[in-house]
């Protein structure tokens, strides 16, 4: 009897300890664009239901993955399904949340008349990129010379350079990429010319909250079920 009473004071202790009441995620775009917009909606809810109040901060990208990685903050919003083989392994700290949050369409953006179908042809082209951003990253070294490739501090930056003709390509997000262009008349010529590939965006937590996973994956897949998923994403199309 003595060890089970023990044993149950062990349990106790433990499932204290890991209980989780707030937790705080961080992301490199700016919160009401388009992929915090409906990762922070689907976390709020899935970490809600588990009990936990959930919040999200916007800093550049590589501050965020600092900053999440070290356990300042809890997590990121929004990085690619590979992340880590990316990113060769400099963020061991974060895991993924197994449930796809959403899916992007990485395009390419001009006010030229560019006929492209693929990465391999915007060789010998200026691009510039957001930089933060480790997929495309390691996608435009392995094509274009580095004198090529500008990174910018922001997509709207990325695209002012294109109209003063400094680049002769932008790569950005499809959907954040047409709604900046909607929302400044100065961007009028700039246009999509070509949706080059799909991307799948998922969750990271740090590992120091590993164990709550599993929960969080499954009221993802609830809410998919439910139609509350759903709902999030026509929401946050209009």
């Amino acid at each position: 009897m003595r060890k089970i009473i023990l044993l149950l004071i062990f349990i106790t202790h433990i499932l204290s300890a890991e209980t989780i009441t707030k937790i705080t995620f961080s992301g490199g775009a700016p919160l009401d664009s388009y992929q915090p917009r409906i990762t922070i909606a689907v976390l709020k809810e899935a970490f809600k239901r588990n009990g936990i109040q959930f919040h999200a901060l916007y800093r550049p990208s590589l501050r965020s993955l600092e900053m999440s990685n070290a356990g300042i903050t809890d997590g990121e919003l929004h990085r690619i399904y590979d992340f880590k083989k990316i990113s060769h392994g400099k963020y061991p700290n974060l895991l993924r949340i197994e449930s796809q949050i959403l899916s992007i369409y990485r395009a390419a953006f001009s006010t030229k008349n560019i006929k492209i179908q693929s990465w391999q042809d915007l060789e010998g082209y200026k691009v510039a990129y957001y930089r933060g951003r480790k997929d495309i990253e390691k996608i435009l070294n392995n094509v274009l010379a580095p004198h090529n490739i500008i990174k910018t501090i922001t997509d709207e930056q990325a695209f002012n350079m294109l109209l003063a003709k400094r680049v002769d390509i932008v790569i950005s997000e499809s959907t954040e990429g047409e709604k900046l262009l909607e929302k400044k008349e100065i961007f009028s010529k700039v246009r999509e010319i070509k949706k080059i590939d799909e991307t799948k965006i998922y969750a990271y937590i740090h590992k120091k909250h590993k164990k709550i996973i599993p929960r969080i994956v499954i009221s993802i897949e609830e809410m998919k079920k439910d139609g509350s998923f759903e709902k999030i994403l026509n929401n946050n199309l209009k």
